[in-house]
């Protein structure tokens, strides 16, 4: 936005509008005193503003902060103090805005923890559903703190204030009159940014608003749209439905989690992307153990295509390297290889809502957990230190839990039980964080590692490990 301001390119400017806050072209018109094929020719650029006082129109009707009207090239207003910006140092990639005001105008993370009402473990009390559909549509990896600056300006009066992309969404849940291509979209982008705050948020944060989103999608299902729209719904239908089967499995609610299950087979059956259900099995892999978790492995590769789909394909691969490794086969490393292979091809960003998760760490991370359930000591110190390094860098506590267990358990393996300890340590600390079933699960190798040994730190360590698995109740698996 800053750097539209500064070309003086409207038409970019009501383009980043229009995409991240969701504000159609006939709301823009009105608030700048255009019409709207005036403003659909200026965003198409076939008509540049130049004048000075469309300028100033603008500014005003977007009411725009004095530090834009400054970059634009305009005096600040006189009730507001200036402040001048920085035209020579700002980030590389300026994390979008919500409501349309540029970034520069928002607080920062420390200010908002620090004076802010939310503290920084709170759930917030935000609308979910919305800050999914905004989370879906950003192009770069969500990390913990981007989606904090997001959460911390959504005050319910905010949220308010950006309720016009889901007034025909309203209107379609009475009747099917109202659906469109635009609806459509902001289901798919709500569906993908669900998909990424689970990894950044507690499940039972989301749990209530993608079963809300589930909700509508289905209602929309049964109001008898047309062939196409219908195929869409019932996938985005599907891959919300995978992901509310996973987070009612780390909620413990088996019941709840095979209930969504079914609905994903019925969903991909019904859009024709039988690819959902590969997701499905590949989540289910990781509720059991042994050879049921490389059946559910090598089961949801049956649903995979011939050829594309190689962000899924290469999550896939990397698990059965996993379970592979965990029985002690060898070919494992074989198959990590071809994982590799595939996620070189891979555009996990493009592809599917559930491999947004997949990156050069999480990659790292699988390769980690498969040789340090070969034995292979000199490969995990490799991967273990280009996991750290992401686990580092995005301050993700359920990929922090998996790392730390794996290094804990790679450290036991080679007697180094006081080093073992920490990095447990620090896995059950991560776990207990993002309040993620899964990273507990994942401890229970370094316990059975840990359980020949008697002294204080051992014990201490496996009690508080049995009592987080116990407050956390019974696992479904």
């Amino acid at each position: 936005m800053l750097t539209a301001l500064q070309k003086r390119n409207i038409g970019q400017v009501f383009q980043l509008i229009r995409q991240y806050a969701g504000v159609s072209q006939t709301r823009i018109g009105t608030a700048v005193n255009l019409s709207q094929g005036k403003i659909s020719e200026i965003m198409k650029g076939t008509v540049k503003v130049t004048a000075f006082d469309v300028f100033e129109r603008v500014a005003d009707g977007l009411d725009m902060p004095n530090p834009a009207r400054m970059a634009l090239g305009l005096a600040p207003t006189r009730t507001a103090p200036s402040r001048v910006i920085d035209t020579t140092t700002h980030p590389a990639a300026v994390i979008p805005s919500r409501d349309g005001r540029p970034t520069s105008s928002l607080p920062n993370v420390e200010s908002v923890v620090a004076t802010g009402p939310r503290r920084l473990d709170d759930p917030w009390d935000v609308d979910l559903p919305t800050l999914a559909w905004i989370v879906g549509r950003l192009d770069s990896h969500v990390d913990r703190r981007t989606m904090l600056l997001l959460a911390a300006g959504m005050t319910a009066e905010a949220a308010a204030t950006i309720s016009d992309p889901w007034e025909r969404l309203s209107r379609a849940l009475t009747g099917p009159q109202a659906l469109d291509d635009d609806t459509i979209e902001r289901l798919e982008a709500r569906t993908i940014g669900f998909h990424r705050l689970e990894y950044v948020l507690p499940a039972r944060a989301i749990y209530q608003g993608l079963t809300t989103h589930i909700n509508e999608l289905s209602t929309l299902l049964q109001s008898g749209p047309s062939d196409r729209f219908r195929r869409r719904l019932a996938a985005t239908a599907g891959e919300a439905a995978t992901l509310a089967s996973w987070i009612a499995w780390d909620l413990k609610q088996p019941g709840q989690s095979a209930s969504f299950e079914r609905v994903s087979a019925l969903a991909a059956k019904e859009s024709g992307h039988q690819i959902i259900q590969a997701c499905t099995h590949a989540y289910k892999s990781y509720a059991v153990e042994g050879r049921a978790a490389y059946e559910a492995v090598r089961q949801a590769q049956q649903f995979l295509p011939a050829q594309g789909d190689d962000a899924t394909r290469a999550w896939l691969l990397s698990r059965e390297a996993e379970e592979l490794a965990a029985l002690g086969d060898r070919r494992a490393i074989e198959v990590m290889y071809q994982a590799e292979e595939a996620y070189g091809r891979a555009r996990p960003h493009r592809e599917r809502a559930w491999t947004r998760f997949l990156d050069p760490g999480r990659m790292a991370a699988f390769q980690l957990s498969t040789y340090v359930r070969l034995g292979d000591e000199y490969h995990v110190i490799e991967a273990g230190q280009t996991a750290l390094s992401a686990v580092a860098q995005e301050s993700d506590h359920k990929k922090a839990a998996i790392v730390y267990a794996d290094l804990a358990q790679a450290q036991l393996q080679i007697g180094d039980i006081a080093e073992g300890i920490t990095y447990a340590r620090r896995a059950l600390e991560s776990a207990q964080r993002s309040e993620s079933t899964w990273g507990i699960e994942h401890l229970a190798t370094v316990e059975k590692a840990l359980a020949p040994h008697s002294d204080q730190a051992v014990r201490e360590l496996l009690g508080d490990i049995a009592a987080t698995r116990r407050n956390a109740g019974p696992s479904p698996a």
